[in-house]
């Protein structure tokens, strides 16, 4: 597989379900009392979205299973991720977290290395949208957590324009010339179908696509055993 084609593919958003928020600045709010500045006036959070060091693994084990791995080190107190594909590494890293320091350090290092090859790169965009959230008056840092996840799912749609369009695997579907990079390209594209909820029209389409392409290249063979 071309790496232009494994940089596509590792590009292509999450299914919604798998984002995850947090809080980050908070507004109305006294860090230092725990408490409103101003009672008469809500809490709000900037919420933050992020998805799992484990969504990652598999979004490489699914893309390039085999050619890549990733390796730690520690440079002036920060972990550093090197993440290698193929013959290609790219790094980056980060101070260890509040919350299982040296464990949250490794998968953060890991995901910052990830977008370096454009995993969940897109989820950067979350800046140009509005994701504030205000808090209830029996709503603490976890529960509004899953507030977020339901008033700002409009927002986590938007992020996930798709990178991988399904005019986009039709096209590589029709330019595979053998069965083995077909084989190949079927896969990534049903992949690519679930992830992305493709209608009933699409699947039939692409399915058509499939049969009329094995059909193509076995003639191909076939033809090229006569010329023998």
């Amino acid at each position: 597989m071309l790496m232009e084609d494994i940089l596509t593919q590792l590009r292509a958003p999450f299914p919604v379900e798998k984002l995850s928020w947090r809080v980050g600045n908070k507004s109305n709010w006294d860090n230092r009392e725990k408490c409103p500045k101003d009672t008469n006036k809500p809490v709000r959070a900037n919420m933050l979205v992020y998805i799992d060091s484990r969504d990652v693994q598999d979004r490489l084990d699914e893309v390039c299973a085999g050619l890549w791995s990733c390796d730690f080190k520690e440079v002036n107190g920060r972990i550093v991720c090197n993440l290698t594909i193929g013959k290609i590494t790219r790094s980056d890293g980060a101070g260890d977290t509040d919350f299982e320091a040296e464990k949250g350090g490794l998968s953060d290092a890991f995901k910052r290395a990830a977008v370096m090859f454009g995993v969940g790169r897109y989820l950067y965009n979350a800046k140009n949208f509005n994701t504030w959230v205000e808090y209830g008056k029996d709503d603490n840092d976890y529960t509004i957590v899953d507030k977020a996840k339901e008033v700002l799912k409009p927002v986590a749609q938007q992020l996930g324009i798709p990178v991988q369009t399904y005019e986009y695997w039709l096209g590589r579907i029709d330019w595979a010339d053998d069965m083995i990079l077909l084989k190949g390209v079927v896969k990534n594209a049903r992949n690519a179908a679930k992830r992305e909820a493709w209608n009933t029209g699409k699947l039939e389409t692409m399915k058509e696509h499939i049969e009329k392409k094995e059909k193509e290249l076995k003639k191909d063979k076939q033809d090229g055993q006569q010329d023998k």
